[in-house]
């Protein structure tokens, strides 16, 4: 009896699974497979959407996967999707303000697991259908569904591209395999001669100390169990070959001990010095060399030839060494450093000097080419071929000027000048003072172009040139700014007066020095107050002390003021009231009341 697909829909939906009966999936596939009409692909559509439907977010999550497997295998539920996708979007995505059903946790993996599958049904199937790429947007920018996880999950579980990388890390690996294969086989050509060359010296050194077995057996005879010939002096191929006619065997015995006693000695030194030599060559170049050869054919399948030449070589290489081994020779040697090419031992060892960093900064410096230094360098002054261009001058227009020099001022005027002369330090201006004609080539060396070859003439500085290095650039210095002291005179509010001015307060007058306290220090008095004539109207106590001079002097002194402020103002109309007395005029009443 066949399951409907209703049935099986619903057994896989509720199995209460997390992942789906693999059974169960083959047997709905086989079924959708065999239906030739497309009544089975509507008929899971019509099951997942009632699967969906439910208030239940692990059913959901089930119907999820299973809509997943028959979407990538059919294009007519494909179509059915595409026509559904906003419900489908409120079931498994919860837009439109829909919220998912419980448990929770089901829900959340329900979201997460809808967005990687969409991504993925739109980068494999979106050319095909373009309402899947009118989704895709809707739920980004619209919904603002974060698709980032879902892209780094299908990039990782995606088979096709698994496959694809796959495809591309083998070629790779095939590629590079062939490549190793050529680079074998290319060293192998460059390395086999010289290889052989060194085991073919070996062995010829080998046959002088060693004997063969040849010689073995001539020097010590032959014994034999039954033989005919008795003869000592026969020769070794007679005897073989009546030993092989007869079907008599031979015994040899050798003893190694007695085989291998070749010793070092003056006769066979320089033999074991090429033995060591050659046996350096096959153990620290040859051995590992091949051994790298091995490593890289054992990977490559076609390479069977050469693995083989390569072996024998390692075998070759293997039995030169144990032949050595034999002969005793102290493989030790190695490690120690050669010295054929330079001989020490006739020179005496002498402590290296201690040298600081000045020090070696100034040899660094002395070490430096002299031809390539700039002019006025001190290098310069070090070299004894180079004479300053300066000098030759001097030398030649004033042969007579350090006499001069010696001699002193002629007259007083000049002596005069000399001390009111100012004094600067010198530059290029003074170094090339009244001159017209300059050399630019102040290294000595013959300028050469690469093209044009060297100039007939010397090459001369331009006027322009020539100008500005006998200008001179002075630079303004700004003068020091002096501190402006604060006036500090008491205020009325307790505080001390905080303006600053260079000579003299608005409101207090000159700026005197003051304690803390902004009393006057003692000892001093202001300029204005030492300086004035000292005057009965500051200096009286009483009325009667005041002199008439000083205040008829002051009188005169406010008549004159007066007069000057009105020619200043206009003119206006002579008032009816009586003038006020002013201050001076009435001192003046009142001392001469009183006298």
């Amino acid at each position: 009896m066949h399951t409907s697909i209703e049935d099986l829909v619903a057994e896989l939906t509720t199995s209460g699974s997390e992942t789906l009966d693999t059974d169960t999936v083959n047997q709905l596939k086989r079924r959708l497979k065999h239906d030739e009409s497309d009544q089975a692909i509507i008929q899971t559509f019509q099951a997942l959407q009632l699967a969906l439907e439910k208030r239940h977010a692990q059913v959901r999550l089930s119907a999820l996967q299973l809509a997943n497997i028959v979407f990538c295998r059919s294009h007519q539920f494909r179509l059915l999707v595409v026509e559904n996708l906003p419900r489908w979007f409120e079931l498994v995505l919860g837009t439109n303000h829909k919220k998912l059903p419980a448990p929770v946790q089901y829900a959340q993996q329900l979201r997460d697991m809808a967005a990687e599958i969409y991504y993925m049904w739109v980068e494999r199937f979106g050319n095909g259908y373009q309402r899947l790429v009118y989704g895709f947007r809707y739920l980004r920018f619209i919904e603002q569904v974060d698709f980032k996880r879902a892209v780094k999950e299908y990039k990782r579980k995606d088979p096709e591209r698994i496959r694809a990388r796959r495809k591309i890390r083998l070629e790779a690996q095939s590629e590079y395999l062939k490549r190793s294969l050529v680079s074998v086989q290319a060293d192998y050509m460059r390395t086999r001669q010289s290889i052989n060359e060194a085991l073919d010296t070996l062995d010829n050194c080998f046959a002088i100390l060693v004997p063969g077995i040849v010689d073995i057996f001539g020097s010590h005879g032959a014994t034999a169990g039954t033989t005919n010939d008795d003869d000592d002096d026969g020769d070794l191929d007679e005897v073989l070959a009546i030993m092989a006619a007869n079907r008599q065997s031979i015994d040899i015995n050798i003893n190694p001990e007695r085989v291998l006693e070749a010793e070092e000695d003056t006769e066979n030194s320089a033999v074991f010095d090429v033995i060591r030599d050659y046996l350096r060559l096959c153990v620290q170049v040859y051995s590992p060399r091949v051994q790298i050869w091995k490593q890289k054919l054992d990977r490559i399948d076609d390479s069977a030839e050469l693995a083989g030449l390569v072996d024998g070589l390692e075998t070759k290489i293997s039995v030169a060494i144990e032949k050595c081994r034999d002969l005793g020779i102290d493989f030790a040697y190695m490690n120690e450093l050669r010295d054929d090419e330079e001989d020490t031992d006739e020179f005496e060892d002498a402590p290296a000097p201690v040298v600081n960093k000045q020090q070696r900064i100034r040899q660094v410096q002395q070490k430096r080419n002299s031809v390539f230094a700039m002019y006025g360098q001190q290098v310069l002054k070090q070299d004894p071929t180079y004479i300053e261009p300066s000098l030759l001058r001097d030398q030649h227009n004033h042969p007579q000027a350090d006499i001069h020099q010696e001699e002193g001022p002629t007259n007083s005027v000049e002596a005069k000048l000399r001390e009111t002369a100012p004094v600067v330090s010198y530059g290029a201006d003074l170094e090339y003072w009244g001159q017209r004609e300059v050399n630019a080539n102040t290294t000595g060396l013959e300028i050469r172009h690469r093209f044009l070859g060297s100039a007939r003439d010397e090459p001369m500085l331009s006027e322009a040139a020539l100008d500005t290095l006998q200008k001179r650039a002075v630079y303004y210095q700004e003068p020091e700014r002096k501190e402006i002291k604060a006036c500090r005179a008491p205020l009325p509010s307790g505080r001390l007066c905080p303006r600053r001015d260079l000579v003299k307060c608005p409101l207090h007058g000159a700026i005197v020095p003051r304690d803390e306290q902004g009393q006057l220090k003692a000892g001093f008095l202001p300029e204005e107050e030492a300086e004035a004539p000292s005057s009965s109207i500051t200096t009286a106590e009483r009325i009667e002390d005041l002199n008439q001079n000083d205040v008829n002097a002051l009188a005169r002194k406010q008549q004159t003021k007066a007069k000057a402020k009105a020619k200043a103002k206009k003119p206006k109309l002579a008032s009816t009231r009586k003038a006020k007395l002013t201050g001076i005029k009435r001192l003046q009443q009142t001392i001469s009341r009183k006298r």
